[in-house]
């Protein structure tokens, strides 16, 4: 088996300089360290692990920490910090659940981005006091190494009901997600906002979990219960697209007898029938820039704050 003696002696280098080049050091002139990797690879040599991260302090790893992984919004997310490790030669960890906690626990990733409520504040925060970054995606936390990246979910749902009230709809309804998510609980804020500052102070609440089958049964329990909102607000586009599906089974035309638009604006919502109106964030890019602030932290350059993600009301058929 070669070792790293091999490959200086082969490349004409010393020891050190070798271990520089391999572990992707600095002060190793370009054309040397080329000339050390082609060594290392004719000698089919890799560095061991366990040791060179003993040396650097560095695992190399960046933890991406979902509390599921169905749906399209994480894989968009998760493909925008994908393009980015990958190009700066970081490995990308996803986990969920109790492997998560282990991770952080025993600090295996340089840095992590928490997409996951299910993670308890002590443990990110004792995670992020060993001097390791740490962001978190729609959700508030503050302490030493932490940052947050936040959608408006507020903002924008207030600002898609209140058009809504404009075009003249009094009869609402919210489909919820889970009730300990954070973006579901500021969505519902902003619907809720939005009819009490036009006077409107009752509506239909119904509960759903973010899920396309969530969504058809509560369509479904709604039309047994014989109410019909005119207009109704789903907290994300999978259960508006179960809702839709459940209504036109039943014979209730959309929008004529009941309106209604999401959150989200994923791939499917635009070749429904009739199409979705929803609330649109990109993503992937959202992903790309947290992975991009993370990195230079991890880099020691000057923190990269991130800029909240963008979001637009796309108006389309559903009301």
């Amino acid at each position: 088996m070669p070792t790293i003696k091999d490959v200086a002696k082969k490349a004409g280098v010393s020891i050190s300089t070798a271990s520089y080049a391999l572990n992707n050091l600095p002060n190793v002139h370009p054309e040397t360290k080329e000339r050390i990797l082609a060594a290392a690879k004719e000698l089919n040599y890799y560095p061991n692990g366990i040791a060179r991260n003993l040396k650097t302090k560095r695992t190399g790893n960046i933890g991406v920490f979902v509390y599921g992984f169905s749906g399209p919004i994480f894989s968009d997310v998760l493909e925008g910090i994908r393009q980015r490790l990958q190009k700066n030669n970081y490995n990308i960890i996803v986990s969920s659940g109790k492997s998560s906690s282990n991770l952080l626990l025993e600090r295996q990733v340089d840095g992590a981005i928490v997409f996951d409520n299910g993670l308890s504040d002590d443990l990110l925060i004792s995670y992020a006091s060993h001097g390791l970054p740490l962001y978190v995606l729609d959700r508030e936390l503050e302490g030493e190494n932490i940052y947050s990246s936040v959608i408006d979910n507020e903002g924008l749902v207030y600002q898609l009901m209140t058009e809504m009230i404009k075009k003249g709809y009094r009869d609402f309804a919210y489909l919820s997600g889970p009730t300990d998510a954070f973006n579901n609980n500021h969505r519902f804020d902003g619907f809720k906002l939005a009819l009490n500052h036009h006077h409107i102070h009752e509506f239909h609440y119904m509960a759903c979990d973010f899920t396309i089958q969530g969504g058809y049964q509560a369509a479904i329990n709604m039309l047994k219960s014989q109410k019909k909102p005119r207009f109704v607000f789903c907290a994300n586009d999978e259960s508006a697209i179960g809702f839709m599906q459940a209504l036109k089974e039943n014979n209730i035309r959309i929008p004529e007898d009941i309106a209604l638009a999401g959150f989200d604006n994923i791939y499917l919502g635009q070749y429904l029938s009739p199409k979705l109106t929803t609330i649109g964030i990109n993503h992937t890019k959202w992903g790309q820039s947290v992975t991009d602030a993370l990195l230079s932290v991890i880099k020691n350059e000057h923190t990269k704050k991130v800029d909240h993600p963008q979001g637009e009301i796309i108006y389309r058929e559903s009301c």
